[in-house]
C-alpha cells in the first residue's frame, strides 16, 4: 500500500510539473509573438504584468489604444 501511495504521489507531481511547464511556455510564446510582430515589449502596454485570469490588465495609454483598436497596433499619426 505504501508503494502505491508513493507512485501516485510521484505521478501527481510529475503531471503537475508538466501542466505548469505548458502554461509557462504558452505565456512566453504569446509575448514573444507580440514582440516579433510589433517590436514592442510587454512594458510598453502594461505598467505591471498581469497574472493569468486577472481582470485588471494594468494598461498604459498605448495598451488602452491597442485594446480599443481590436488588439492591433494603432496607426501612428504623422
Amino acid at each position: 500500500m505504501k508503494r502505491a501511495n508513493r507512485v501516485i504521489k510521484v505521478l501527481s507531481i510529475f503531471f503537475f510539473a508538466i501542466v505548469m511547464a505548458l502554461v509557462l511556455i504558452h505565456n512566453a510564446n504569446a509575448s514573444s509573438k507580440f514582440t516579433k510582430e510589433t517590436g514592442k515589449k510587454c512594458a510598453d502596454c502594461h505598467s505591471k504584468i498581469p497574472k493569468k485570469g486577472e481582470a485588471d490588465l494594468y494598461l498604459t495609454e498605448l495598451g488602452k489604444k491597442f485594446k480599443e483598436n481590436g488588439n492591433k497596433m494603432p496607426e501612428e499619426k504623422k
